[in-house]
């Protein structure tokens, strides 16, 4: 796993979107990581969110059998300010230069819970939350007003909006059910991304109905604070703990150190999906096979009405997980109940399903499975998905499938 090109940061509700961008295939873990761009082009996915954190305090010792840690994380830390701007200071004012489609927002405090989130026509993982941000404004109608700020240029915003959505059923302007904004010479993320410390987008921001931001992370992790927060049961202080725990997370993941991953998943919410999504890459990557397996079994029964994160569960278990060590037939049930879902028309979901088959030998079925991806897949992941098809169609010996 190349974990210096991803950045994560996870959700504790909801179960990531396989990534890919710009033409290629970035192997993700989906149930863990969220990829992001850094804030100018060109478009890169980031080694993360700034690593400035508090002290960890780490101890391990030797156990009968397998080597085993604790982990203690000093939350004293916290009472210390890092940023100008972190969960629980009023939000700032948006500065924006034109109202790209939606009416003129200002943040005051009410009977309305806004979301504002950082974006650009270039960043590929960007354009991947988009439609999750879209569903969840349809979701919480007048409850919820969401905002994506761009600092590009209104031209080329407005030509984004009329171009093909994913899937080119719809433009992005007809996909996007929310607010598009352009900063105004960079007011709006000076005050917001740059005194937060986030160097990388997408970057969403919950602001309460007292006017004050709640939470502050990336937009396919917004799910549970979002819902929290417009029940009125959002903790800060927990959420500030929990994002303690991920850059913990993130930091073993990015030193493949497997055995602190483990430790740290335990401090979580056992009966969390993030949790247990944790520990079953941890798990694997120790080759401790049948309880990664039953943590998958676990996660497909807790998700079987949730496309993405069955997508993602199964692309893991196909693309993440050592060779030999992963249920196959559990990516099996868990692709084809995503793309059963998402009626065929996902072009993630296809490609995952595609590989399934492709890991179970069945070359033919994985060609004419990645062929509809294919065709399903916007511009930017044309290429990937060529690429793909053309290593299906190598390994069934030149022959393509196509009748």
């Amino acid at each position: 796993m190349d974990s210096g090109v991803l950045t994560m940061l996870t959700s504790a509700a909801f179960v990531v979107d396989i990534l890919r961008r710009a033409g290629g295939r970035v192997a993700v873990s989906g149930v863990l990581l969220l990829a992001g761009c850094g804030e100018s082009p060109p478009p890169q996915i980031s080694g993360g969110p700034p690593q400035e954190m508090a002290p960890l305090t780490i101890t391990e010792g030797d156990g009968p059998g397998e080597r085993q840690n604790s982990l203690s994380v000093n939350f004293n830390a916290q009472e210390q300010r890092r940023h100008a701007l972190e969960p629980g200071d009023a939000a700032p004012a948006l500065s924006i230069s034109r109202w790209m489609q939606g009416k003129a927002l200002e943040l005051r405090a009410g009977d309305t819970v806004h979301v504002v989130e950082f974006w650009a026509t270039w960043c590929g993982p960007c354009l991947m939350s988009m439609p999750h941000l879209a569903e969840l404004q349809t979701r919480y109608g007048d409850k919820v007003k969401f905002v994506g700020v761009t600092d590009e240029e209104p031209e080329l915003v407005e030509k984004f909006l009329q171009k093909p959505a994913q899937g080119g059923q719809q433009t992005w302007g007809q996909l996007l059910t929310y607010r598009i904004a352009v900063d105004d010479a960079g007011k709006t993320s000076s005050a917001w991304l740059q005194a937060a410390g986030q160097d990388v987008i997408p970057c969403a921001f919950i602001v309460g109905r007292q006017g004050k931001v709640e939470w502050i992370g990336h937009p396919l992790a917004i799910d549970r604070p979002l819902q929290q927060v417009v029940d009125g049961t959002w903790d800060i202080a927990k959420g500030k703990r929990e994002e303690e725990l991920r850059q913990a997370a993130n930091e073993a993941i990015s030193n493949g150190n497997f055995r602190r991953l483990l430790a740290v998943a335990e401090q979580m919410d056992l009966e969390d999906v993030e949790a247990a999504s944790l520990r079953m890459l941890a798990l694997f990557q120790l080759k401790r096979a049948a309880e990664g397996n039953e943590i998958a079994a676990q996660l497909l029964q807790k998700l079987q009405n949730d496309a993405d994160g069955l997508n993602s569960v199964a692309w893991t278990l196909v693309a993440e997980v050592p060779e030999g060590l992963a249920d196959l037939q559990l990516a099996r049930k868990a692709a084809e109940r995503a793309v059963e879902l998402d009626g065929g028309r996902d072009a993630n979901s296809l490609d995952t399903l595609a590989r399934v088959h492709f890991r179970l030998g069945d070359v033919n079925r994985a060609q004419e499975l990645q062929r509809q991806a294919l065709e399903l897949a916007d511009e930017s992941r044309k290429a990937g998905f060529e690429g793909v098809l053309r290593e299906y169609e190598s390994a069934a010996g030149g022959k393509s499938s196509e009748k």
